[in-house]
């Protein structure tokens, strides 16, 4: 059964969030990334997941989908802010613990919230994400040329021409699935006011963000790190050195992915290492 609803985290702030599934079952949550709302998990992915008992619930950010929209200069917010939204979330539907799965800017959250909020958490996923060392090599110059040329003005009709080059980049080397990609920007337009480059609030966001090499040492939970080895927006030795600082971590890099898969094979694989890694660590006698 899937539930649609508003949850209230802050004053005047409401966040889109859909569950699937029986509450009585091990929670997972799911959290996107950077100018991407819940429809990044694909229908497909949750029940899937729900078939396997658990209680799924993913959300819109603030600021993005049909979530609260905010002025980020008058009202800013950085990602701990963000991550305090999935714990009120969590609260909200009486979820003490959860195993929590992030996608780049989302598996940013997870890893906060593993470092300050590990009895939250029963196993974590950290996808086509990093630790934002120095170290980690940035995206090349190209990535930004591209970005730069997309300049939607909330016309779906005139914007998804510039869109789908966008898409196609970030998809890797693997063959590009053109209707996905129109699909995946369709819901994006159908949720919200496209004027600006998306997710520019949480990138903004981000910018207090420090080097959690260290801190992410200190971790014990069951972690599995997933990248895309042509990923051009996060290198995939972000994933690499994520893995190597969490303690018995698995690292799954899948060959011709980018940093957002637009290719079914590639997708029904990254979805699979999920779901193999949460039916696994199921039983955590935690919960």
């Amino acid at each position: 059964m899937k539930n649609k609803r508003f949850i209230k985290v802050a004053n005047h702030i409401k966040l889109w969030v859909e569950t699937y599934g029986n509450t009585t079952d091990k929670a997972c949550l799911f959290i996107s990334g950077a100018g991407a709302n819940s429809s990044f998990w694909s229908e497909r992915l949750c029940n899937r997941i729900v078939n396997d008992g658990f209680f799924v619930i993913k959300y819109d950010h603030r600021d993005f989908g049909y979530s609260s929209k905010i002025d980020f200069e008058k009202h800013p917010y950085d990602l701990m802010q963000l991550a305090k939204d999935a714990l009120s979330i969590m609260d909200s539907l009486d979820v003490e613990k959860a195993h929590v799965v992030g996608h780049s800017m989302g598996g940013f959250i997870v890893q906060l919230l593993a470092i300050h909020n590990p009895e939250r958490i029963l196993s974590m996923v950290s996808a086509s994400s990093s630790t934002n060392s120095p170290k980690v090599p940035p995206p090349p110059d190209r990535t930004w040329q591209i970005f730069m040329k997309c300049k939607p003005q909330n016309n779906y009709e005139k914007d998804i021409s510039e869109f789908l080059p966008v898409w196609e980049y970030l998809n890797g080397t693997a063959a590009f699935d053109r209707e996905l990609a129109i699909k995946y920007t369709k819901n994006i337009y159908a949720r919200q006011e496209i004027t600006e480059p998306l997710g520019e609030s949480h990138v903004k966001a981000q910018a207090n963000l420090t080097d959690r090499t260290e801190s992410l040492r200190q971790v014990k939970i069951p972690t599995l790190v997933i990248h895309g080895e042509e990923d051009y927006l996060v290198d995939k030795y972000g994933g690499i050195q994520t893995a190597k600082c969490i303690e018995n971590a698995e690292l799954v890099l899948i060959p011709k992915m980018g940093h957002i898969p637009f290719n079914q094979e590639i997708l029904l694989r990254f979805e699979d290492e999920i779901a193999r890694f949460l039916n696994r660590n199921k039983k955590d006698d935690r919960n």
